[in-house]
């Protein structure tokens, strides 16, 4: 051994570079990893360049086609899905490193944690009517309080529709005795309870309250902040997770077998209950940065829940396209509640094509056709882009205040509102 050691510093001294110097070998490792990074993301924009040339290709194709389910149909190019919308606009890395750069400036959050409750107050869940609209028998006394939002003025429906927002995209619905989450986030930060920006208030309740109730999971996409690792472990094979394509392989390799995946316009029919029908339909998105050098290779969709007393338009994460609400609405209206994203959105040159403004997000209530009630969810949850945090509760108000003087209703007996609610406040919609 000391022989071969010899000859292997005689070997590393007639070489130019100090091998024995302490530094030298995690620079190199340093210098090799951040070449074969640039190496990747030259490849990858390259490789995206001409994806996307293929895409506006297809999309002169798809012009002449009739229906709307074609012209938007999911599209995927080398194994990437790519948005069919012409609206959409790739970022480059370059311009995503800078917006997190300039993420360093904040978003007015104050520095006094009173002010920041009571800007952004957590109620309890109400699990006592969430329980009694999910019980299959549907004449059962509903006494607790909760905030009430009619259709009609009458109280005489035995059906429920309620709606709890925990946060981010995270909802729980309860739609004519089924119990529905929704890309379940319940961590501290965005990416688990130790990486990733923080929860600006601490989410109301723990998943395992509403383990045994909840009956499906919607989930729109593969992003972090849409999809905790910790729930899919808790719930695991208890409920039924409908999920977009190429999502399925992560839900098996953490042992959960009871998923469904769904491309665009794919409808199923819920194997308890026949009587209700999921679909997933289009959104203007992405997927992918769970696992390095993934993106896109998953779909990313938004959800329809049809049943005979009820039904449910849940957005996930999308830009605003100008036909695709309409499209969606004249397949699948009325919708009794529905859930949009209103956060996200600035600065704009970056989002407009990822994420809806509270402006769009009216626009896109009233194409899907008036619900009932839509709530705003994806915003004051998790700080990552730039507007103050409490401007999309506020800017929606305005846009909806202008919209509804602007709006000449068709059926003027059908109510329909756009609100914002607080963390954890569960709010009940009579059909």
């Amino acid at each position: 051994m000391p022989q071969f050691a010899a000859q292997r510093r005689s070997i590393f001294t007639n070489f130019p570079i100090p091998f024995e110097h302490p530094y030298t070998v995690p620079v190199l490792i340093a210098a090799l990893s951040t070449s074969s990074l640039i190496y990747y993301y030259l490849s990858a924009s390259h490789d995206a360049e001409l994806r996307d040339a293929q895409r506006r290709r297809d999309l002169q194709k798809r012009k002449s086609m009739k229906r709307p389910e074609d012209r938007f149909a999911s599209m995927k190019h080398n194994g990437h899905y790519v948005n069919p919308f012409e609206e959409w606009q790739d970022v480059t890395v370059y311009e995503t490193i800078v917006h997190w750069i300039a993420r360093l400036k904040g978003n007015g959050i104050p520095y006094d944690r009173k002010k920041l409750e009571e800007a952004l107050p957590v109620r309890t869940p109400n699990l006592e009517l969430i329980k009694a609209a999910n019980a299959k028998d549907s004449s059962r006394q509903m006494t607790e309080s909760w905030v009430e939002v009619e259709k009609d003025g009458s109280s005489t429906s035995q059906h429920k529709t309620t709606i709890t927002w925990f946060g981010q995209s995270t909802c729980i619905v309860t739609l004519d005795g089924l119990t529905i989450l929704t890309d379940p986030v319940f961590s501290a930060r965005s990416v688990n309870d130790y990486v990733g920006p923080k929860r600006l208030r601490t989410v109301p309740g723990s998943i395992k309250d509403y383990k045994g109730i909840i009956d499906i999971v919607l989930v729109s996409h593969d992003h972090f902040d849409h999809l905790d690792e910790q729930v899919v472990r808790e719930l695991n094979n208890t409920v039924t997770w409908y999920i977009p394509l190429g999502l399925r392989d992560w839900f098996v390799r953490r042992g959960v077998l009871n998923v469904i995946e769904l491309d665009w316009w794919q409808e199923i029919h819920h194997k308890e209950r026949p009587d209700v029908v999921i679909a997933a339909v289009p959104a203007m998105h992405w997927s992918g940065s769970r696992i390095p050098f993934d993106k896109n290779t998953s779909l990313w969709s938004s959800f329809v829940v049809k049943s005979p007393n009820g039904s449910f338009f849940f957005c996930g994460d999308t830009g605003y396209s100008d036909e695709l609400f309409s499209v969606i609405g004249k397949l699948y209206a009325p919708f009794s509640v529905a859930a949009f994203p209103i956060g996200s959105y600035e600065p704009r040159r970056l989002m407009k094509h990822v994420h809806m403004g509270p402006d769009e997000a009216v626009k896109a209530h009233n194409d899907l056709g008036r619900p009932t009630l839509s709530v705003g969810i994806h915003w004051g949850t998790f700080m990552m882009s730039d507007e103050h945090y409490l401007d999309p509760p506020k800017k929606l108000r305005e846009a909806w205040l202008e919209s509804e003087a602007n709006h000449q209703p068709v059926d003027a007996n059908r109510k329909s509102q756009f609100i914002t609610t607080a963390f954890g406040e569960t709010v009940l919609v009579e059909n």
